[in-house]
C-alpha cells in the first residue's frame, strides 16, 4: 500500500512538503510524478520529500525519486530528502543516491536549508 500527502510550509508558505508512506514501487511512482509536477507547474520550486513513513522502495521508485530531482533541477528548484532510515538509507547509500540528493535527520531540518 502507498500513500502520501503534501502541504506548503516554511515561513513563507513556499516549500512543498510530501510526506510518503507505505511502498513506493511501479505501481505509484508515475501516480507521484503526477501530483509533484502538477504542484511544481503552479511555482513551487522547494521541495521536501518526508521519507519517514516509507517502508519500500522499488528500482522504479527510486528513478522516480531521480525524476523528481532532475525536474526540478530543470526549472531552478530544489529537492531534500527527510527522514531517511533504514534499509532505505542504505539502499540509496549503495546506488549512490546520497551524492544526488541532500538528505536531512528531519523535515525541519530540510525547511530551514531551504531558507524557510
Amino acid at each position: 500500500m502507498f500513500d502520501f500527502h503534501y502541504e506548503k510550509i516554511g515561513k513563507n508558505k513556499d516549500i512543498l512538503s510530501v510526506v510518503l508512506a507505505g511502498k513506493l514501487d511501479g505501481e505509484n511512482s508515475d501516480y507521484l510524478m503526477d501530483c509533484v509536477k502538477d504542484e511544481v507547474l503552479d511555482g513551487s520550486t522547494k521541495l521536501v520529500i518526508d521519507c519517514g513513513r516509507l517502508g519500500y522502495v522499488s528500482s522504479l521508485g527510486l528513478g522516480m525519486l531521480v525524476r523528481i530531482h532532475s525536474r526540478m533541477a530543470k526549472l531552478g528548484g530544489d529537492v531534500k530528502l527527510a527522514n531517511v532510515q533504514g534499509t532505505i538509507s542504505k539502499l540509496m547509500g549503495v546506488v549512490g543516491l546520497n551524492r544526488i540528493f541532500h538528505m536531512y535527520a528531519t523535515v525541519e531540518e530540510a525547511v530551514a536549508a531551504h531558507g524557510g
